[in-house]
């Protein structure tokens, strides 16, 4: 069983993903803030991390690129999800930081759940953005 590790403030949203990833098969990993997210990830070694932009934007890049890096091997996969609908200056962003996937919230569970097991069955990163 896979494990992901999603750190997300919004709580409804993050108890619905959360829920749909366990339904799915998924060990589910839950933090809502980035430095629970961070201690989690060094504690729990998830195969996939999701994560808030929200948080990210909250925080800074350059602060998320420091904790990130400071604790978290870097081979994990990261997903980045957004309520914004304006997502190219956030994926230029989060691309320089080495993040492979950005989707808008609105993109539906079911598709995330196929981003997801795409990621976690690929052997070489690139860039995305759905």
């Amino acid at each position: 069983m896979k494990n992901i590790l999603v750190i997300e403030d919004d709580r409804s949203f993050r108890h619905l993903l959360c829920q749909f990833l366990r339904n799915n098969n998924f060990h589910v990993i839950e933090a809502n803030n980035i430095f629970m997210g961070s201690h989690l990830a060094h504690e729990q070694y998830p195969d996939l991390i999701i994560y808030s932009l929200d948080i990210v934007e909250e925080i800074g890049y350059q602060t998320f690129q420091q904790i990130h890096e400071s604790s978290i091997n870097l081979e994990i996969p990261l997903m980045f999800l957004t309520k914004h609908t304006d997502i190219s200056y956030s994926f230029k962003k989060i691309s320089q930081i080495g993040a492979g996937i950005l989707l808008q919230k609105t993109v539906g569970f079911n598709r995330i759940l196929k981003i997801i097991q795409t990621e976690l069955n690929k052997t070489i990163p690139d860039f995305y953005v759905y």
